[in-house]
């Protein structure tokens, strides 16, 4: 975890980063910011560290994958190795070290990148019952500090073989080996001259890491380690009876359904990001929308949706709806005088109309007065209600 002081954490956190605060020299863990007042930046005695994200796979949450913007050449990474479950630990900085960055394979920590080696396991149906095992290549950085006590998880120091041993800074180009054959026959010495099982799996990484060597190369160089683990420790190595039929080719095939899943949660979190950003814009929308009309035509943008993903945004439609019509005024027109006239209730009633009669246009008073008389007929003749006046 990088330390980061107050400039530090301000500038990661306007570049979009999590950052979490605690108070300098104390042994706690590391909060919200949103526990810590505003100026906490350019206050004294606070340090910063940037907030990596979580990811769920299978039931298993662990960090993010290092990104290769994050990765600083020395620093201690964990990639994370597929084809029997174990993890480097590398400080250097290789072509297949960045590729595995780029596809999503390197951790930040032993704990995270065991989690996220188990996940891809349980994904595919599949569950790794022992503890992956954890190998340094290359030298292990020098403390300055005295030794302190082992952790629960020690890393194992192994030794490299020679073709690999040396830095690529002290060979000049005429001594670097470009030639496919000669380099297998020379890994296939070192895996044959292996005494321990730790110098076997130390060199499988240095075969994706060589760059003259072909597909099939690493893949026979692979069956050569594959047959000397078995070797030096046929009760760990040896296949069991359910995965007997498991060849080259279906590992090859479990490696890229793991890398696939990754690329398919990748494309999931960009979709789920895609779809807050419309639907926030379309809300917004709708809580303006003037009239029904503007506010029903909203949902015509989420015919790709699920009736999940659509619920925000249909209950905002209708609550602006309601809105509205409570604004908007209906215009109803009144019975006309004609239809008040048949429908007077009573002779008292009626008289009132009748006066409103003469308030009309002269034209429609004659018409009007007959209707008039012809509705007290019907009232004085039982036509209205009980205990109407005849």
């Amino acid at each position: 975890m990088n330390i980061l002081n107050g400039t530090e954490a301000f500038e990661a956190m306007m570049a979009g980063r999590n950052i979490m605060c605690r108070i300098a020299g104390e042994l706690i863990e590391f909060d919200d910011l949103d526990q810590f007042p505003a100026t906490v930046f350019a206050k004294p005695g606070y340090e910063f560290c940037i907030k990596i994200d979580t990811i769920e796979v299978a039931g298993i949450t662990f960090t993010k994958p290092l990104t290769i913007d994050e990765y600083q050449e020395g620093q201690d990474v964990f990639v994370i190795n597929t084809y029997l479950p174990s993890i480097y630990v590398v400080n250097f900085k290789t072509a297949a070290l960045v590729e595995s960055i780029n596809s999503g394979f390197v951790q930040r920590d032993a704990e995270n990148a065991e989690l996220q080696l188990k996940a891809l396991s349980k994904s595919l149906g599949r569950d790794i019952d022992s503890v992956p095992s954890i190998v340094r290549l290359g030298e292990e950085p020098k403390k300055q500090r005295a030794p302190r006590k082992k952790r629960e998880e020690p890393i194992e120091q192994v030794e490299l073989a020679p073709v690999s041993s040396e830095k690529p800074g002290d060979v000049s180009s005429d001594e670097i080996e470009t030639d496919p054959t000669k380099i297998v026959e020379s890994f296939t010495t070192q895996i044959n001259e292996c005494i321990k099982v730790e110098s076997v799996l130390s060199l499988r990484y240095s075969f994706s890491a060589n760059g003259y060597l072909e597909r099939e190369h690493v893949q026979h160089l692979f069956e050569l380690v594959e047959a000397k683990l078995i070797e030096l420790d046929p009760e760990q190595y040896t296949p069991q009876a359910e995965t007997e039929d498991l060849s080259v080719e279906a590992l090859k095939k479990l490696q890229q359904d793991a890398e696939d899943l990754i690329k398919g949660v990748n494309e999931q979190l960009e979709a789920d990001e895609k779809y807050i950003t419309l639907l926030r814009e379309l809300m917004e929308r709708a809580s303006n929308a003037q009239s029904p009309a503007e506010a029903n035509a909203l949902a015509k943008y989420t015919s790709e949706w699920t009736e999940e993903q659509r619920k925000p945004l249909l209950n905002a439609i209708h609550n602006r709806l309601k809105d509205i019509s409570a604004f908007t005024t209906t215009e109803t027109q009144p019975p006309s005088l004609m239809v008040q006239i048949q429908n007077a209730k009573d002779l008292t009633e009626l008289e009132c109309l009748e006066v409103e009669v003469f308030n009309r246009h002269p034209d429609v008073q004659s018409k009007l007065m007959d209707f008039v008389k012809r509705r007290r007929f019907e009232l004085k003749n039982g036509a209205g209600p009980a205990g109407a006046p005849l």
